[in-house]
């Protein structure tokens, strides 16, 4: 549901907005000048909750302008550009036409590895990033990569909890906020820890002969000493070189999402799937971030971006969970499999995320007691979840059976309780 579709519900629950923010400065706001609010623009805003009348008219004398936009989804088409939709609606409806949004698909004004570069001098002016393949320019960040690792993993329950977990505490984090802000770039959506990463395979993975010696396609550094403590061998590979060296067996496995193995078509060579529960595979997390772009726009503007995230969380996890969907039903038709890796392989795993999430505790690039606050913000949204009423009706294997594929509207009351608790406070004023 779009940000216009949701502000007549929202009049009445974000009447004490400011009280709100006030009541979370303790938890989301308190990271000391990196981790506040983001510095207003020129001219008058509008209130969060807003009509859209309100909205419209708070845009009658902002000069038109176009922002550059790059998501990451290859086209317009696929189930990853159900955010690019949503954030260009948004903008171009409820600026009345003020705002234009310049789209480019593909990567194609800059690369991941340029896209920061892109952003601070001017090409882009908003993109979904990937600050995990730059480790030494985005340390912090790196680091909070290796902190998904302590998240949990169900079809629907753990995924939507363990976004919204890593999304607070990284919000907390004054660290990670001056690691962007200090670059010249602002954060708006500033973790997005993506969907579960599960192990895709030519045969069945699930024991420790199966992994051993294994060739494994690995994404990250984190990724990496997890497959070294199963004795597997990873391999560092292009995403789109996988599949050939999936079909022709250089590899024997990758480490994926369903959404990226979707769109790259890695379920139809490597069919059988894999999955934890109790601790994941690092994930391989993105954000939203604006440019040099940003210090410009009028306070109007910087605002309606920002509320637009809110369906950026919404339609991230609607792209993630569908996959997940697509996913049971291109394995059953493959002929493939989905197994749970065995208990004492997922404790060598675990042991190794904690190692790696202590090691980045003493080096200073994650907050002290982060072992134990990741997973106790995980289990603190998965009771949001379950209050709202989300469960887990079956498995990976028949998710297509149950997940509400036609229900558009069915992520939004978990989006609209995260961005009121953990994104309302940072919002430009």
């Amino acid at each position: 549901m779009t940000v216009r579709l949701q502000r007549s519900r929202m009049l009445g629950l974000i009447a004490g907005a400011s009280a709100l923010g006030i009541a979370l400065s303790g938890c989301a706001g308190s990271a000391g000048g990196g981790g506040g609010a983001a510095e207003g623009g020129s001219g008058e805003g509008y209130e969060y909750g807003a009509s859209d009348e309100e909205i419209k008219a708070a845009f009658a004398d902002i000069e038109p302008l176009t922002i550059n936009y790059q998501p990451s989804a290859q086209s317009g088409e696929g189930l990853d550009a159900h955010r690019a939709h949503a954030f260009i609606e948004n903008l171009e409806t409820l600026s009345d036409g003020k705002i234009t949004v310049e789209t480019t698909y593909g990567q194609g004004i800059a690369g991941y590895t340029e896209l920061a570069d892109a952003l601070v001098d001017g090409r882009v002016d908003v993109a979904y990033m990937l600050p995990i393949y730059q480790p030494d320019r985005f340390p912090v960040f790196q680091s909070w990569v290796t902190g998904t690792t302590l998240t949990g993993t169900s079809p629907l329950v753990d995924e939507i909890a363990a976004n919204a977990a890593n999304g607070e505490l990284t919000w907390q984090d004054e660290n990670l906020i001056s690691e962007f802000r200090d670059q010249g770039l602002e954060p708006l959506n500033i973790f997005n820890a993506a969907g579960a990463v599960v192990t895709m395979c030519a045969e069945p993975h699930t024991t420790a002969e199966d992994w051993q010696g294994n060739q494994v396609r690995a994404s990250s550094v984190a990724q990496t000493s997890q497959l070294e403590a199963l004795d597997a061998s990873p391999v560092s590979l292009q995403y789109t070189e996988t599949y050939e060296a999936l079909q022709r067996g250089t590899v024997d496995c990758t480490l994926s999402t369903t959404l990226a193995a979707d769109a790259a078509g890695f379920m139809d060579v490597a069919p059988n799937m894999t999955y934890t529960t109790d601790v994941t595979f690092a994930r391989g997390p993105g954000g939203v971030y604006a440019g040099s772009a940003w210090q410009e726009w009028p306070l109007a503007v910087q605002q309606l971006v920002f509320d637009s995230m809110e369906d950026e969380f919404n339609e991230s996890r609607r792209g993630d969970l569908e996959a997940n969907a697509v996913g049971a039903k291109t394995v059953r038709e493959a002929g493939g499999t989905f197994e749970e890796m065995e208990s004492g392989l997922q404790d060598e795993l675990k042991n190794s995320s904690q190692g790696l999430v202590d090691e980045a505790i003493e080096a200073g690039t994650l907050p002290e007691g982060s072992t134990e606050a990741i997973p106790e913000a995980v289990e603190r949204w998965r009771g949001v979840a379950e209050e709202l009423g989300y469960e887990d009706e079956g498995t990976f294997a028949d998710y297509d059976e149950w997940y509400p594929m036609d229900d558009k509207e069915f992520l939004q009351p978990f989006g609209e309780k995260y961005f009121e608790e953990i994104m309302l406070p940072h919002r430009p004023s």
